[in-house]
C-alpha cells in the first residue's frame, strides 16, 4: 500500500506543488494549509509521515511537531526557509526526524523520505501505522468502548505531586514565560493579538532564541510580555545582576595586577633608556 503523507504548509502554491509532485512519485498525499486543522486531521486519520512547514499562523510547526511527538512516533520532516543553526536545533529538539531547508530538489526530498521511512520501519507499530480500513475501524471502535467504560466507571486518578514541587518556578526566563502562558490557557496567537507583538517573537523568547528578535525590540517585547502575563521576574534580574557583580569582583583584581605590572615594566624601560 502506498505511503500516506500529510503536507502542512500555509503557502497554497508550495503545498499544492508538493502534493502533485509526491503523488507523481506514487505517494498518497493529503494537503493541509492550517496547523490546527492538521492536528485534527492527524487525530482522525494518522498518516505514515508528516512534511511540516515551520512559519505558519495560529500555531508554529515546532509546536505542531511537539504535539504530534507527545502521542505518536510518526516520522516528521520539517520543510522551511529558516536554515540557521538555532532553527535546525529547535526543530530537531521538538522531535523532528529530519530538517530540509528551502529551496530543495524533489530528488533530495524523496531520498530523505525514504531514509526516514526505513529508519522508522523497525519501530514498534503504533495506531498511526495501521493501514487497512478494517483494522482502523477496529481501533476506533476499541477506543470508543474504552472511553465509554472510563466515563461509566471512572478510574481513581493518582495523587498529584506535592505543591512545593509542582509550583516551583522555572529558573530561566523562557520556560517561566511559557509556563505562565500555558497556566492561563493562552495561545501565542491570542497573546499576539492582545500585545501587538508578532507570535514568532514570543515563541523565540520562550525558547530563548533571543537573536531572532531585533535587538532594538527585545527589551520592550520581554517587558510587555511579562506585564501581560502579570509575571514577576525580579528574582531573575537580581540573579543576573549578582552574577555580573561576582564576575566583576573576580576580574578587577586581575586587571589591577596587570596594570601594576605594566607600570613596573614601563618604569624599567624608562630607567634603561636613561642609562
Amino acid at each position: 500500500m502506498a505511503t500516506r503523507i500529510m503536507v502542512v504548509d500555509d503557502e497554497l502554491a508550495i503545498g499544492k506543488l508538493l502534493m502533485y509532485q509526491l503523488q507523481g512519485l506514487g505517494y498518497e498525499v493529503n494537503y493541509v494549509s492550517d496547523g490546527m486543522q492538521a492536528l485534527r486531521q492527524f487525530a482522525l486519520e494518522p498518516p505514515d509521515l508528516v512534511l511540516l512547514d515551520v512559519m505558519m499562523p495560529h500555531i508554529s510547526g515546532w509546536e505542531i511537531c511537539r504535539q504530534i511527538r507527545a502521542c505518536s512516533s510518526t516520522p516528521v520532516i520539517m520543510l522551511t526557509a529558516k536554515g540557521a543553526d538555532c532553527d535546525v536545533v529547535t526543530g530537531l529538539n521538538a522531535g523532528a526526524d529530519d530538517y530540509i531547508t528551502k529551496p530543495f530538489s524533489l530528488a533530495q526530498l524523496q531520498a530523505r523520505i525514504q531514509t526516514v521511512m526505513r529508519r522508522s520501519s523497525g519501530m514498534r507499530p503504533t495506531f498511526a501505522s495501521v493501514h487497512t480500513p478494517f483494522q482502523r475501524d477496529m481501533q476506533m471502535a476499541a477506543l470508543a468502548v474504552r472511553n465509554r467504560a472510563h466515563h461509566e466507571h471512572p478510574v481513581e486518578q493518582p495523587k498529584p505531586a506535592p505543591i512545593a514541587e509542582a509550583t516551583k518556578p522555572a529558573t530561566r526566563l523562557g520556560p517561566r514565560l511559557r509556563e505562565a502562558r500555558l497556566s492561563q490557557k493562552l495561545s501565542l496567537h491570542q497573546v499576539e493579538r492582545a500585545c501587538k507583538i508578532r507570535w514568532e517573537f514570543l515563541q523565540a523568547i520562550e525558547q530563548e532564541n533571543f537573536d531572532y528578535v531585533p535587538r532594538s525590540e527585545l527589551r520592550r517585547v520581554v517587558r510587555q510580555y511579562c506585564e501581560y502575563l502579570s509575571l514577576d521576574i525580579r528574582d531573575l534580574t537580581e540573579r543576573s545582576r549578582s552574577k555580573s557583580a561576582t564576575v566583576h569582583a573576580q576580574v578587577m583584581p586581575s586587571l589591577a595586577f596587570a596594570m601594576s605590572l605594566m607600570m613596573l615594566l614601563l618604569a624599567m624601560l624608562v630607567y634603561w633608556y636613561r642609562m
